[in-house]
């Protein structure tokens, strides 16, 4: 094998897959990022059994193939070289079978390679079951959804994302079960029967790949896997096996009260009552709706003290004595997601799930369980 490559395209692509190299496997093989030279084309991959990258260059300007062949070099060496050499184009070859050598104007270097025979096989093969969507959509979706999802493995099938696609209808949710986030889209044509559970670490290392542009993206899903084809990148992730809960029931259409607010300012009320809460796992404050319309927001920490903070909401649909205690991460979290400047918190009872939504939301659903508090 032997190309040479403008350094900056090869630094950008490594940087693409990196994101899919195993750290801790039982396969070394997977530390490697796989090197394929063929057809006027670079092919890059990397696979950690979770997720696979594959990016291909094929710019007849920046890299030019004198011999074709296969290699899988060390990832974390590889990239590291690249990033420090300042050349504009690298020379890369082997010889040897096992021997990589990359030549960058005064620097020369060698790698050892790795068995490329126990590369596994990786396809990243088309489905019939392809959705064709735009990147700021789903950009979105991952980013209203995935901080829902549980941290635990206790329940394997809460740490991912539900895919659900019907007629012209996408509903995408997440949940852990003490909140839910709910996102739909609605298409101009009709869905293909979509019913996917994505990992959502899977879908923020996407997220952190694709651009804020309009370059469409293609997500085929097959019964065990999807591919998301953007650009000239391959990311595969295996979907998880099970049934995600029916939450269709969950969101409540009855209120006590709905009451609307500025988003920054009831964002910046909660960040200063729940300072003292930070050490606290659970970082649990009260809301009180008084009967002069003023909200209290309280927390209190034994052994450091006590915070309260006054707001005058925008609006407020029915004026009664309340109180509820929440999690001010979970809300927090929630309202951060949304892009609206105000957003309207519906209750329904001092211990019943409440929701936000939001004016410019208006396909998105946020839902907290509160707690019992003495």
């Amino acid at each position: 094998m032997k190309f040479v490559i403008n350094r900056d395209l090869l630094l950008l692509n490594l940087t693409y897959v990196s994101r899919a190299l195993s750290t801790k496997t039982p396969m070394p093989v997977l530390t490697g990022i796989k090197i394929e030279a063929y057809e006027n084309s670079v092919f890059l991959t990397a696979s950690n059994n979770e997720i696979s990258i594959q990016t291909i260059i094929k710019d007849k300007r920046q890299v030019r193939i004198e011999e074709n062949g296969i290699v899988v070099v060390p990832g974390k060496y590889f990239i590291e070289i690249i990033r420090k050499i300042e050349a504009r184009e690298v020379d890369f070859s082997t010889f040897e079978e096992n021997i990589v050598k990359i030549l960058a104007d005064r620097s020369n270097f060698t790698l050892n390679a790795l068995e490329k025979d126990n590369y596994p096989l990786i396809s990243f093969a088309d489905s019939e079951t392809v959705v064709h969507m735009d990147v700021g959509n789903l950009k979105s979706i991952i980013r209203k959804t995935t901080f829902a999802t549980s941290l635990s493995e206790t329940r394997v099938i809460l740490t991912g994302v539900s895919f659900v696609a019907d007629d012209r209808k996408l509903e995408v949710i997440a949940t852990d079960s003490f909140r839910l986030a709910k996102k739909y889209l609605i298409n101009d044509v009709e869905f293909p029967k979509i019913n996917a559970v994505i990992p959502s670490k899977s879908l923020d290392e996407l997220n952190r790949i694709i651009d804020e542009n309009e370059t469409p993206i293609e997500i085929h899903f097959s019964p065990s896997k999807a591919l998301f084809k953007y650009k000239n990148i391959l990311f595969q992730t295996r979907l998880i096996d099970g049934s995600f809960p029916n939450t269709s029931n969950l969101i409540p259409v009855d209120f006590l009260t709905s009451i609307k607010f500025n988003k920054n300012e009831i964002i910046a009320a909660i960040e200063r009552a729940s300072l003292f809460t930070s050490l606290d796992s659970f970082c649990i404050i009260k809301f009180t709706l008084n009967s002069d319309k003023t909200i209290e927001i309280a927390s209190t920490t034994n052994e450091i003290g006590a915070v309260k903070e006054e707001v005058i909401p925008l609006a407020c649909s029915n004026v009664l004595h309340f109180q509820i205690a929440f999690s001010s991460k979970y809300i927090l979290d929630a309202i951060k997601s949304m892009d609206s400047t105000e957003i309207t918190i519906h209750f329904t009872g001092e211990i019943k799930p409440f929701i936000i939504t939001g004016d410019y939301d208006v396909n998105l659903t946020q839902l907290i369980l509160p707690v019992r508090v003495s």
